[in-house]
This record gives structure tokens, C-alpha cells and sequence, in this order.
């Protein structure tokens, strides 16, 4: 494909990507820094990460036969895929795709993130047949392409759209002193807008440009984001713990430390993005940390406001709450398994965020926690009450997805995602119950797995 172009366009800020046509194959130029590492990682590999964050399947490397070997060392994860493919020349690639086929475009030492190549890819699908370019910024040439495989392939094809990029993403390396770190500041600059999608308001104005900047510095040490999660848990349950305490300031400074594990449990999933560390297991311990912070911290408020008062409404207070809870995780994971769509899930993400903190503080500072007691214990019905009926009015009373459906596409759409604490509970007994030891027979010394429980 040629450089050239003379059509322009913006890049989508918030895309449906759902809508957009799955892409076959991703078509990678060999990378002269194939072997440059980006935050301990691969450049090489990192492409080819983003793009199957972006639900890539098949990769094809133009390379060499000399070259090769030094690729596959840049491969990472990637290197034993039956998935991926080198290639002489992409043209090659007609011979196991139709021509017309949606594929991704690869050219330079591009370092760039999931939101570039899905907005590429959605603003692509707003122009069928036609091939839509987002350039590189730095000193080198670079280009991240989408379009029917037979125009990628075909040089001198003109007709281009451009687009322009809002962020400072992609970059093109090119070897300069600084350079990696200059990219490797973008991509944690980056994160923020990534997440945006999912983030509530104060999340995404407040914490997100404090735990970019965090998660950068971690990303040269040797923390991992299950370290960075097990102590903002830490920090959450010590912040229940005071609130627990009657008094004034062990409210505030509760709070306080309930605002930094808030911000501490934002920098776990931007680490992970960094260092290519996203897993499953994370993201189901950070799902059911949150979870244990969230309990332990509203028995701590309902505790500590019992202390200070002169009867047991607190205590019957704390069972409603309790009560309304459940009904939260019950409605939160209905609405989870009616669809799999991308905005319903991130709508989702934003109900259920921790833009709370800032409220808990203001009535910390006020000496109102008690407020905050009383407002939970019957909100949470509210809450929940009125999350299933926009699922049921969205979706219908059937749930038109069914959960199989709908968890199998979750997990395509990320191995980080939040399924929701009930989902993660369910696949925690489902794993203890496939570990139950055999029960040996007393009579022929047989074995067989113990009965199930009714």
C-alpha cells in the first residue's frame, strides 16, 4: 500500500466497535526494532498483543528468510501460536484469505494501543471497501492500516483516507536517544483514555491522572499488579477498620485512606496493560478484593455509627444493608449476562465504580458519616430495583443473550474484564468441587468422587 492519500477524516472519539466487521488477519511489515523492548516487552509482540485485544486471530509477518530467527525471538507469547505466519511477501496472504477480506495494517516500529486500532477499525467500517490510515507520529515513517485485504497488498493504491489522531499514540521509534522512553511515557499517558469507556466521572477526572503517572514508575520495578491489588485491599479494609472507631478524625482519616486504595485499585489494571500482565486470575482477585473492601467497609461504617449512638438501629441498619447488597450482586450479574455488548458493559463498569469515596470524604470532613449509613442501606434496594428494570426494559424479560453467549464474548473482549463478583464466586466453587478428593470404597478399595450435595 502506498503512503500517499489524499482523503482525510477524524478518528471516531467513542466508536462502536461491536458494529464494526471482525478483522481477519492482521498483515505486520517486520519491525526494524522488531526486538526493541517497550516496558520489558517485545515491540513485536506488543503489536501483536494490541491487535488481538482488538479480536485479531491471525497474523502475517513479511519477512526474510535470514530475518526470521530474530523475529521469533521478538514474538514473546506469541512465538509457539499455530496463529501466526511468515511470510516472503503479504501477497502471499491472498492465498489464505479472500480478497476481500478486513485486515489490519502493520508499517514501522509502531508502538501504539488498543484505542487506535479499534477506533481505525471503526471508522473503517463507516467506509466499506475502503482503506482508512491512521499516521505515526515521532521521526519515522509509520502507518496502521485497515481495509479488504487486496488493496493492503497492492502497491500504489492511492485512494487513502486518513484520519487524525486525537492522542499521542501511535509513535513511531526510530532509534533516536530517548526514544523508547519517550514512547513508553505516551503509552502510560494513554491508559486513561483507554479506560474511559468504563470509568465513572470522578474516576476518569480525578484518579485516572494520578494513576497514570503511578503505574509508569511501577512499570520499571519489579511490583506486580496482584501486589499493587493485595495492598490497595489492604489500604481498603485498614480505612474500614477506623471507620469502625467512633470520632471524628478516625473518620477522616478513614476516608482518606479509602480514597487512595480507590486510586491504588486503578493502577493494578493500567500495570498490567503495561507489562502485557493481564490475566484472568488478576482480574477475578481484583474483582473479588474490591468485593471484600466494599463489605468490610460498610460493616465498618455501620459499626463505628453504632458506637457513637445509643441504640441498635445501626445493627438492624447493617442486615438491611447486607440485604440490599446481595440484591446489587444478583441484578449486577443479570445485567451482566443479558448482553455482551461493549456499552452496556461499560455502563456497568460505571454504576458499579467508586466515585463514592469522594462523597464519603465530604461527609467525613462534615461529621455526617451517619448519612452516608442511612443513604446506602435503603439505596442499594433503589439501586437494585431500578438496574433490573432497565435490563428488563432493555432486553426484555427472555434476556436475549443467553449467559453461555454472553461470558464466552466477555472473555474474547478481554482476559481482564470484570464478570462480576457472583460469576467469580460461582467459578471459585465450581473450582473447589472439581478438587474434591475420591472417596476410597471399603469394600473392593475402589475409588469414586464423592456425592454431590443436594
Amino acid at each position: 500500500m502506498s503512503q500517499g492519500g489524499d482523503s482525510e477524516g477524524r478518528l471516531v472519539g467513542k466508536p462502536s466497535f461491536d458494529k464494526a466487521t471482525p478483522v481477519a488477519a492482521a498483515l505486520i511489515y517486520a519491525p526494524t526494532h522488531a526486538g526493541e523492548l517497550i516496558f520489558g516487552r517485545p515491540l513485536l509482540e506488543r503489536l501483536m498483543h494490541v491487535c488481538a485485544c482488538a479480536g485479531v486471530k491471525r497474523f502475517f509477518v513479511e519477512a526474510a528468510g535470514g530475518e526470521r530467527a530474530a523475529l521469533r525471538a521478538a514474538l514473546g507469547s506469541f512465538r509457539d501460536s499455530p496463529d501466526v505466519s511468515f511470510v516472503g511477501s503479504l501477497t502471499e496472504v491472498l492465498e489464505h484469505l479472500p480478497a476481500d477480506a478486513l485486515c489490519i495494517s502493520l508499517q514501522g516500529n509502531l508502538v501504539v494501543g488498543t484505542l487506535q486500532v479499534r477506533g481505525v477499525i471503526t471508522n473503517q467500517a463507516a467506509r466499506t471497501g475502503e482503506v482508512v490510515a491512521l499516521e505515526g507520529t515521532g521521526g519515522a515513517p509509520g502507518t496502521l492500516a485497515v481495509g479488504p485485504l487486496h488493496r493492503l497488498v497492492t502497491r500504489g493504491d492511492t485512494e487513502v483516507v486518513r484520519i487524525a489522531s486525537m492522542g499521542s499514540l501511535p509513535f513511531a521509534l526510530d532509534g533516536r536517544p530517548g526514544d523508547r522512553r519517550e514512547a513508553e511515557r505516551r503509552l502510560a499517558n494513554e491508559l486513561r483514555h483507554e479506560s474511559a469507556e468504563k470509568d465513572a466521572p470522578l474516576a476518569r477526572w480525578l484518579d485516572r491522572r494520578l494513576s497514570w503517572r503511578i503505574s509508569y514508575r511501577l512499570a520499571y520495578t519489579t511490583v506486580t499488579p496482584n501486589m499493587v491489588t493485595i495492598v490497595s485491599t489492604v489500604v481498603g479494609l485498614l480505612s474500614a477498620w477506623l471507620f469502625a472507631s467512633p470520632g471524628y478524625w478516625p473518620h477522616v482519616l478513614a476516608a482518606l485512606l479509602f480514597l487512595v486504595s480507590t486510586t491504588l485499585d486503578g493502577v493494578d489494571g493500567e500495570l498490567a496493560r503495561l507489562t502485557l500482565a493481564e490475566s484472568r486470575s488478576g482480574a477475578r482477585l481484583d474483582t473479588l478484593t474490591d468485593n471484600l473492601v466494599h463489605v468490610a467497609l460498610f460493616a465498618g461504617i455501620m459499626t463505628g455509627c453504632y458506637r457513637a449512638s445509643t441504640g441498635p438501629a445501626y445493627l438492624y441498619l447493617l442486615i438491611l444493608l447486607f440485604g440490599g447488597l446481595v440484591l446489587c450482586a444478583v441484578a449486577g450479574q443479570r445485567a451482566r449476562r443479558a448482553s455482551a455488548d461493549r456499552e452496556w458493559i461499560a455502563t456497568m463498569e460505571k454504576l458499579t465504580g467508586r466515585d463514592f469515596a469522594y462523597l464519603l470524604l465530604i461527609l467525613a470532613l462534615l461529621d455526617r458519616v451517619h448519612y452516608f449509613a442511612w443513604g446506602t442501606a435503603f439505596g442499594t434496594y433503589v439501586f437494585a430495583f431500578v438496574l433490573w428494570w432497565v435490563t428488563t426494559r432493555r432486553w426484555g424479560q427472555g434476556l436475549t443473550g443467553s449467559s453461555a453467549l454472553a461470558e464466552t464474548t466477555i472473555e474474547a473482549v478481554s482476559s481482564s474484564n470484570n464478570c462480576g463478583l457472583l460469576a467469580e464466586l460461582s467459578y471459585l466453587w465450581r473450582a473447589v468441587r472439581g478438587m474434591r478428593p475420591p472417596r476410597v470404597s471399603a469394600s473392593d478399595g475402589s475409588t469414586k468422587r464423592a456425592p454431590e450435595q443436594a
